[in-house]
């Protein structure tokens, strides 16, 4: 018998040896297989909809088709995408927008022809593949059908009806590609340049297309992964009390991240934010991210009454649910809406939408302080901020460069102080690059500044090693500047960089 055969301590050790390895080797290869198993889920989760294949199913579906199909084989694909479906999830939630979804569905699988594919393979795209051939005009009216039936009114409980618009990129095999890669890549394009015309639009795919959107598209989809991957950060410019010689706040600006190219300003992507409609979760996102650091602030330093400032640019201003949704942030963190100013780009979107007009009259209802940003030597402009709900006036850097025209600036500046004074606003310059404009601002009597003289924009714990240094008070070595008013406090300049450009549009 075995227990009575004597081993060696070397074949003991070597047995155990064994042992060990074969073990971790087992975990190692379990572990492995639960890690996919749960990656495979997370991928496939939102796919589960009856009628629907999984997006790994019909991407096996039309390789396998391409690599069987004759030469004179035609077909068409449909690359479906809900437009700002991420508005419908923040005001229902993500378990009625599931249902909302499902009754889409039911929709456009009775529009489909026999033999035809369809999957799921985002949160809100939808891909169909087409495998019997049909005209071109044939393809684009379905495409018409299907948007028609997915905008048709849509009941969610009670007397509660939802509209939900589409895009729809099509491409056809095998002119638009002959690989599934290729197909893709058409399908793809042509999805951004709907989404990029304001949504709700049926493009079929062009070759002159690739040539000119290529990293435009390259971005798109970047973005969706910076989202998930956190890739989007907040930079802070402060902005100075120079009369007080305190910190008065710091206007937040957005960056991103990238892992390939670095550190990008908002030139490299706004726009694409706005067209998908993401701008909407940059806002809700950015007061989150600015409550958080208004709560470190406020335990750092006690002390100084730090106000946060960011930008609101028209395409968010014209959500109907900005107001409702910035209250629930609100709501949510226990917060205050006086801590934070909103900054409206553009002036003249005042007087053209109702809708915008009414979003900022319902947000200085909650709170917010509000800002024009970027006011030229403009009178005529000047005498309308009278009627309008507005805490701050910040003064366009040109203000500063305008040499040329010294009398009227002059002029137009007393007049602005005189204004807010009588008004009760408050008068910001923005775009101080040295102590030349700080001193000029200074002899018109503004007391509020901010720009590259000061401090560029900075992440956040830099900003906050700023404060600790007091780092403001080695440009501080001008005369004291007459006061002005400072009832109203959280205001905030412009960066160096460009104005449109560089801000957290919300």
């Amino acid at each position: 018998m075995l227990s009575n055969v004597n081993f060696s301590p070397g074949i003991y050790v070597l047995f155990t040896v064994i042992v060990i390895i074969v073990t971790v080797a087992v975990t190692l290869y379990l572990g492995y297989r639960v890690i996919q198993e749960r990656r495979h889920y997370r991928e496939e989760a939102f796919t589960l909809i009856d009628g629907l294949l999984t997006k790994s199913e019909i991407y096996t579906s039309i390789t396998s088709y391409l690599s069987k199909a004759p030469k004179d084989t035609l077909f068409a694909l449909y690359l479906i995408d809900l437009d700002k479906f991420s508005d419908v999830v923040n005001a229902f939630g993500q378990k009625q927008s599931e249902k909302i979804l499902e009754k889409i569905t039911q929709r456009i699988i009775p529009l489909l022809p026999k033999r035809t594919q369809i999957a799921r393979v985002e949160k809100d795209q939808f891909l169909i593949f087409f495998r019997g051939e049909h005209t071109r005009s044939e393809y684009l009216n379905m495409a018409k059908d299907i948007q028609k039936a997915i905008y048709s009114p849509l009941p969610i409980f009670h007397n509660t009806t939802i509209q939900v618009s589409s895009s729809i990129g099509i491409s056809f095999y095998p002119a638009h590609g002959e690989t599934w890669k290729q197909l893709q890549k058409s399908l793809d394009i042509a999805l951004y340049i709907a989404k990029r015309e304001g949504g709700n639009k049926i493009i079929l795919y062009s070759d002159e297309m690739s040539a000119t959107e290529g990293e435009n598209l390259q971005y798109y989809h970047q973005i969706k992964e910076a989202i998930e991957n956190k890739e989007f950060v907040l930079y802070y410019q402060p902005i100075i009390n120079v009369k007080d010689k305190t910190i008065f706040g710091a206007e937040a600006l957005l960056r991103w991240n990238h892992p390939e190219h670095g550190t990008l300003a908002p030139q490299h992507f706004i726009n694409i934010l706005e067209q998908s409609g993401d701008i909407n979760w940059v806002g809700i996102w950015g007061l989150e991210e600015l409550i958080k650091t208004h709560l470190t602030l406020t335990k750092r330093f006690p002390e100084y009454d730090i106000k946060l400032s960011f930008n609101l640019s028209p395409k968010q201003l014209t959500n109907e649910r900005l107001a409702v949704d910035f209250e629930k942030v609100l709501k949510r963190y226990k917060m205050s809406a006086k801590n934070f100013v909103l900054e409206i780009i553009e002036f003249a979107v005042f007087e053209r939408y109702s809708v915008i007009h009414n979003n900022i009259k319902q947000l200085k209802e909650l709170g917010f302080q509000i800002a024009i940003d970027g006011l030229g030597l403009d009178y005529n402009t000047l005498t309308k901020l009278e009627y309008l709900p507005i805490d701050i006036i910040k003064l366009d850097r040109s203000f500063l460069q305008s040499d040329n025209e010294s009398l009227m600036r002059d002029k137009f500046a007393q007049m602005l102080v005189d204004f807010a004074d009588a008004t009760n606003r408050l008068v910001v310059a923005e775009g101080v690059e040295n102590q030349e404009m700080l001193k000029l601002v200074s002899d018109h009597k503004i007391g509020i500044v901010q720009g590259y003289y000061f401090s560029k924009p900075i992440p956040e714990l830099d900003f906050l090693t700023y404060i600790t240094k007091e780092e403001w008070l080695e440009k501080m070595n001008i005369e004291e500047v007459p006061n002005q008013k400072e009832e109203i406090s959280g205001n905030q300049t412009s960066e160096g960089e460009d104005n449109s450009e560089n801000k957290l549009k919300m």
